[in-house]
């Protein structure tokens, strides 16, 4: 076994972990499909694709979608499940705005819209456009780099440990 798998083994959930998360309940026997829990170097990279594209979804359940995605991409399901936390409470509202302020860019809107509650409720419509197409656009983008990131980092430890 490698080292990055050692290492993953120690910090990620137990199949059991996941399994008891009562929204997950509604996947029942998907959830047994072997190659969701392995820990090769393609089904981890692709679970730090999934994960961080979904953590960058202004969206309610991102659990119930990222347990989708895992399972019909067929990748690493507790990697994707951790890396949804990285957008949470403290890193949501900077995260948001910076994928309106992205969308705004692509849809080349320059009259850009105060955030507050008032002027939010009355131009939701506009607001919401610019956030999707700027948290699609910042989720595909951060995920293949953080992917590529993983990727590298896992062959260059597994190089490594071969040497020792």
């Amino acid at each position: 076994m490698s080292l990055p798998r050692k290492k993953l083994k120690k910090v990620l959930p137990s199949h059991e972990k996941i399994k008891e998360q009562k929204l997950l309940k509604i996947f029942g026997n998907f959830l047994h499909k072997r190659e969701i829990w392995s820990l090769s170097r393609k089904k981890v990279v692709g679970g730090v694709l999934v994960g961080i594209f979904v953590a960058c979804l202004p969206m309610p359940l991102q659990v119930v979608l990222v347990t989708l995605l895992a399972i019909y991409f067929s990748v690493n399901l507790p990697i994707s499940f951790l890396l949804i936390f990285t957008s949470n409470p403290l890193t949501m509202p900077i995260l948001f705005y910076f994928e309106y302020k992205i969308g705004n860019i692509i849809l080349g809107n320059t009259d850009y819209i105060e955030f507050n509650f008032e002027s939010m409720y009355d131009n939701f419509d506009q607001i919401a456009i610019s956030l999707w197409i700027g948290a699609i656009t910042f989720g595909i983008f951060a995920s293949i780099i953080c992917a590529i990131f993983v990727n590298y980092f896992w062959i260059i430890s597994v190089k490594r440990s071969r040497k020792r």
